[in-house]
């Protein structure tokens, strides 16, 4: 599904937070950061509030560490056309499967001695 700005395939993005100072708490830096992040949280809010609907976990997952101005554009978006974004959403848990893709290219546990 495409929307201003690319598609919605863009929205994960990498984080560029690197890790958490030492001594300060994962909220400083590093990717957990992005859960304390006011501004997400009201837009996934929005964003679950305009679906009037449950999120697929995968989707919501993606979500929580996609780039915020593809995160922004897409609420925009669902707002406006909440069916078709809500299809879009759960083809992502559906049809392209990334829980399973990982487990399928998940490295062997090796134990170190």
């Amino acid at each position: 599904m495409e929307f201003e700005g690319g598609l919605a395939s863009d929205l994960v993005s990498a984080s560029v937070l690197g890790p958490a100072p030492v001594g300060e708490p994962a909220s400083k830096g590093g990717p957990q950061a992005e859960f304390h992040v006011t501004d997400r949280i009201s837009l996934l809010k929005t964003l679950k509030n305009a679906l009037n609907t449950d999120i697929p976990p995968t989707a919501w997952a993606c979500l929580w560490l996609s780039d915020i101005d593809k995160l922004k554009e897409l609420v925009d978006a669902a707002k406006q056309q909440p069916l078709a974004y809500h299809g879009y959403l759960t083809a992502i848990e559906s049809q392209t499967k990334i829980v399973q893709k990982c487990e399928v290219y998940r490295l062997p546990h090796v134990l170190v001695t």
